[in-house]
């Protein structure tokens, strides 16, 4: 007597392709990609991580006065953390403290020529990564790729809005 065999979670779950599973899996290939880029230009460089990460808030904030108080706030980092690694990435030539002509005791923080040059190392590593991404895929696909996942994202919002657990959505920036 053949015994019947028991539908699986696989079986019944999995029959048809998942968009959440679909992202996961998206997101962790690319993370490994971006990883396998960036720990080339980060071992280059000297530096670890969140001083890669403050370099990109310090080049993004470039054109206003950026203070210890806005990393500390950006990251979520106790003050003793972010005094220490900005005196890391002053030893390291990345970075300089100004003072500003209002109050001295404030010290606007200034990438230096070399933080500018990882920067642009970095600039460069995403260019490469987009590259790599949108290989042999026509421009019209890609367009549809990003139609349908702004479409999920404001599917998503809307989800968790009307599940409570979240009041209104972030701003999301669209590459027009």
């Amino acid at each position: 007597m053949e015994k019947k065999k028991k539908k699986g979670l696989d079986e019944c779950c999995l029959a048809e392709r998942q968009i959440g599973y679909e992202v996961r899996t998206l997101n962790q290939v690319i993370g490994r990609l971006v990883n396998s880029y960036q720990s080339k230009v980060d071992e280059k460089a000297g530096i670890n991580r969140m001083q890669g990460w403050i370099i990109g808030y310090l080049y993004r904030h470039s054109e206003e006065a950026v203070f210890q108080k806005d990393l500390e706030a950006e990251f979520q980092m106790a003050r003793s953390t972010a005094s220490g690694i900005l005196q890391a990435m002053e030893k390291k030539g990345l970075i300089t403290r100004e003072p500003i002509p209002r109050d001295a005791r404030l010290k606007r923080l200034v990438l230096t020529p070399k933080g500018m040059e990882f920067q642009m190392e970095i600039i460069d590593n995403f260019a490469r990564i987009q590259k790599a991404l949108s290989a042999d895929i026509p421009e019209k696909k890609l367009e549809e790729f990003y139609e349908t996942a702004d479409m999920i994202r404001e599917n998503v919002v809307k989800a968790c809005q009307e599940a409570g657990e979240i009041t209104e959505p972030k701003k999301v920036i669209k590459k027009q």
